[in-house]
């Protein structure tokens, strides 16, 4: 296999999709970024956004005489992810709140952009997994690889990203999680606040999400729970200029008070999150990221409130203990390419190795029917003998000697 080799990764999100062609050292794992773009996937044109990153990939195909060795694709869900479900694998499944990408095949016309073709052409490794399983992955090894990350080793993360929804990544022993799904821990219920009188975002009325979108993470603290509540909280101030206005998404950014109402529920909704993580997983590792999160002071109170509602539960927890275990990411806003790049290693790593598996059995074979080829001469040599010596008897030869 040459080194460095060439790679594709997607980080596949509501709004944009982030795509990059990168070199990755498979020994030293140095990873380093050549080309990458953002393209607009607000439109929700499946099949022109997916169009636009296939042009991206087949316009930098030839940097390398190999071309790409593998792709890595971190995509929003629900996803189908599971190889073993190829009805499903690689697919947007159809529960998700983004009606025009129910069904689409994701992977079909990426791959194909990024396969070569004529006499040298062959597969290339695939991997994909959630934008929010990916992140979760490339956080862990982050801090598996620096010892001074954190001051006991660590087997399991959850990566948390709150933006115009609410997903969350597992990663136990090691190992993203997967099993009936996916983790899709913004869909858990909440207890709220004392007197709230808001039950979530409009979303929720008419979708299948669970709890029919009341009281969940996702419904309390993403960016267009938030933005409703604003909208409420202003109409009940009798802000008439405001409440005139069709707020969207960026009345938040333009919110000055970090201290505004609206924060202290957003932590609380995260708080509780944090706090269902700890008791059903005992995760060792919790990463805020998503863009909700730029919010200056909203970790510190998601920090405070998981105190509180914890109740002492899982002992005194301090400051610094807390600011060691909820935590940014390492990767800020590039946490998402920075998995699908992951990803794409992962698959050249895992590739190699069932190669290695089937040329292991085929050699054993071999030394078998090589060894079994001795013992048959062998067997053959005493037979023959055997007949000799009997032939020999019989003529009486044998006799005569006596």
């Amino acid at each position: 296999m040459p080194n460095p080799v060439l790679v594709a990764a997607v980080e596949g999100g509501g709004t944009s999709f982030v795509v990059a062609v990168a070199e990755i050292n498979m020994q030293s794992n140095n990873t380093q970024i050549l080309h990458r773009a953002e393209i607009d996937s607000s439109h929700d044109d499946p099949n022109r956004t997916l169009e636009e990153c296939a042009s991206f990939f087949r316009n930098h195909k030839n940097i390398s005489e190999d071309g790409y060795r593998a792709l890595g694709v971190a995509m929003f869900g629900p996803l189908g992810c599971n190889a073993e479900r190829k009805e499903h694998y690689g697919r947007i499944l159809p529960t998700t709140p983004k009606k025009s990408w129910r069904g689409v095949d994701i992977l079909t016309p990426l791959v194909k952009a990024c396969e070569s073709e004529g006499e040298r052409g062959r597969k290339i490794a695939v991997k994909i997994d959630t934008d929010v399983n990916a992140p979760a992955v490339a956080e862990y090894l982050a801090i598996k690889a620096d010892p001074t990350a954190t001051s006991n080793p660590i087997s399991s993360l959850a990566y948390v990203t709150i933006g115009t929804g609410v997903g969350v990544g597992l990663v136990i022993h090691g190992q993203p999680i997967h099993g009936k799904m996916h983790p899709e821990g913004g869909h858990v219920p909440v207890q709220p606040l004392e007197g709230d009188n808001f039950t979530g975002y409009s979303w929720g009325a008419n979708s299948k999400n669970p709890f029919r979108g009341k009281h969940t993470v996702e419904s309390m603290t993403s960016s267009v729970a938030l933005a409703e509540r604003l909208e409420q909280l202003q109409g009940e101030e009798g802000n008439s200029s405001t409440n005139q206005q069709n707020l969207n998404r960026s009345c938040l950014a333009d919110l000055k008070d970090d201290d505004h109402e609206v924060w202290s529920h957003a932590a609380n909704a995260l708080a509780n999150l944090c706090v269902t993580l700890a008791l059903v997983t005992s995760v060792e590792k919790i990463v805020l990221g998503g863009g909700v999160m730029n919010r200056n002071g909203l970790i510190e109170k998601v920090r405070q409130q998981t105190r509180f509602l914890l109740n002492g539960y899982l002992g005194d927890l301090t400051d610094a203990d807390l600011s060691e275990w909820i935590t940014s990411s390492s990767y800020g806003s590039d946490v998402g390419l920075m998995g699908a790049l992951v990803l794409a290693q992962q698959a050249i790593a895992e590739e190699a190795e069932r190669e290695k598996a089937t040329v292991v059995p085929i050699k054993k074979l071999k030394q078998i029917a090589y060894g079994a080829g001795l013992w048959h001469g062998f067997g053959l040599g005493l037979s023959a003998a055997y007949i000799g010596i009997c032939l020999w008897a019989r003529s009486g030869k044998s006799s005569s000697r006596r």
